[in-house]
């Protein structure tokens, strides 16, 4: 099974998060409250959480699994979202899955052996994080992490989405879109975000496919009402398809400041490059795998956009 999918499952679930305004209070009315969503309720009552005041990043991570839980799995998708309250901005930085980095300071692999950062979180989701705050020399306020379930779940529950598709084209799956607008439900925005063999450029295609569902997903949160969308497949894909270390309290309070603010948010991607070779990595010491090597200058370029967010 192919894991482009994954690219907006978790960026996507990361912007409701923050857009989707008093979603605990909509559950509670339809559903019995629990002790975790009043907590989150009293603290949006109360004062703002600092989390609208400073500048915070937050790792997502999307794992190579469909929910089944008892054993460690490979984040094939891996995001770091900076986010600056005070400016409005965010700023998205991927990270191949295939990079190939060296196994973080503190971890039990003694002999520094190196690895696709994917394989990382085999080894346990601190050391995932710990790798990307090696990697791009910061420090990682909170993750999110997320199953290939949740993409398409998050589009259904939303109603579908209107993306933009800047070409026609087929895919693997046997959808075509049309250059425009297509609105789009769940499985369709599947295969609009995994498709590559039909372009030219391939990756490159695909890539620009991926931002323009994400902005499709996020025009059609801030403009539909919560009550418009499906709150408890919103509720079960948070619960069920989602692990995070953020309280439900901060979550709230940035809802609410959103409100409250109206926040339009200004959102610039970056990335990390990397070139193709074969190397040998920790799990397979016996066979060369393709990897892609860092490019040291697309490296430094990202690390100076994310200092650059951190301290403004």
């Amino acid at each position: 099974m192919k894991k482009e999918k994954l690219i907006l499952a978790a960026v996507s679930l990361f912007l409701v998060m923050v857009s989707l305004v008093g979603m605990s209070a909509a559950i509670g009315a339809v559903q019995n409250e629990t002790s975790v969503e009043k907590t989150a309720k009293e603290s949006v009552r109360g004062k703002v959480d600092a989390i609208t005041k400073k500048t915070f990043q937050v790792f997502i991570s999307g794992l190579d699994t469909y929910g089944e839980k008892g054993r460690s799995y490979r984040s094939e998708l891996n995001l770091l979202v900076t986010v600056n309250p005070s400016e409005k901005k965010l700023l998205i930085t991927g990270i191949p899955r295939d990079l190939y980095v060296s196994f973080p300071v503190t971890s039990s692999n003694e002999e520094k052996q190196k690895t696709k950062f994917s394989h990382l979180s085999l080894y346990g989701t601190k050391s995932l994080i710990q790798g990307a705050e090696e990697l791009l020399d910061t420090k990682i306020d909170y993750y999110i992490q997320l199953d290939m379930s949740g993409f398409q779940k998050l589009v259904d529950a939303i109603g579908g989405v209107d993306v933009i598709a800047d070409r026609s084209f087929k895919t693997d799956w046997k959808t075509s879109f049309q250059k425009g607008i297509n609105h789009v439900n769940g499985k369709e925005a599947l295969t609009f975000v995994r498709e590559r063999h039909h372009f030219p450029r391939g990756t490159e295609q695909r890539n620009k496919n991926h931002q323009q569902m994400l902005k499709a997903i996020l025009k059609q949160v801030m403009k539909k009402n919560l009550l418009e969308m499906d709150i408890n497949a919103l509720y079960k894909l948070c619960k069920k398809n989602v692990r995070t270390d953020m309280k439900a309290g901060e979550i709230l309070s940035l809802m609410h400041w959103q409100k409250e603010k109206k926040v339009e948010w200004e959102m610039e991607t970056a990335s990390i490059k990397g070139k193709f070779a074969l190397e040998t990595i920790a799990e397979c010491p016996d066979a060369k795998l393709y990897v892609e090597k860092v490019d040291q200058k697309s490296l430094d370029q990202v690390s100076k956009k994310i200092r650059k967010m951190l301290n403004s």
